[in-house]
């Protein structure tokens, strides 16, 4: 006879992390395949609402969100390290950019920057008014969408961390 308390960890990999359900009586263990998601169509609020309750995107979200802080960040001493400039407190990851090309410093880096803020830009500020019909698809699709289409979004949240972290490792490593 298992122990209940052992498989409570189990249970949460196992449903929330791998799709599966375990059904715990007192003398078996049963595991039976969910399907999250259908491969249904969904309409661009619906899809949102999907996003929004989805734990993988929401935390790769804030993965690329953590990312960008620590890219602005290296960036920032970057650019104190190597240039006059001005106050850079407050500044954004645009700012940094046009300060750093201002500064003529990372020129082969810019265009991976210049990428970077936009993609970050686009994940962060305008995923709802592309699912909302505001603005028209350029980096996610926006349209004839399925509800396993999280998957796409979580993947595209995620290397957007990497390839913020990967840059702002660069820096640092430029930096030290």
């Amino acid at each position: 006879m298992c122990s209940r308390g052992i498989l409570h960890p189990l249970r949460d990999i196992l449903e929330v992390h791998l799709g599966y359900a375990l059904r715990i009586q007192e003398d078996s263990i049963e595991l039976e395949v969910m399907c999250k998601w259908k491969g249904e169509p969904v309409d661009g609020p619906a899809f949102y609402a999907i996003l929004c309750g989805d734990n993988e995107f929401c935390a790769e979200l804030g993965r690329s969100v953590l990312a960008a802080g620590r890219l602005e960040t290296a960036l920032k001493q970057y650019i104190i390290d190597n240039a006059q400039h001005p106050d850079l407190t407050r500044a954004t990851l645009g700012k940094l950019i046009t300060v750093a090309r201002d500064c003529k410093l990372l020129s082969k880096m810019l265009p991976a920057l210049k990428m970077l803020r936009d993609q970050r830009n686009y994940l962060t500020h305008s995923v709802h008014a592309l699912l909302s019909g505001f603005i028209e698809e350029t980096i996610l699709e926006g349209s004839n969408l399925i509800d396993s289409d999280v998957h796409t979004y979580t993947e595209r949240a995620w290397q957007l961390a990497e390839n913020l972290s990967g840059l702002a490792e660069v820096l640092q490593r430029e930096s030290t």
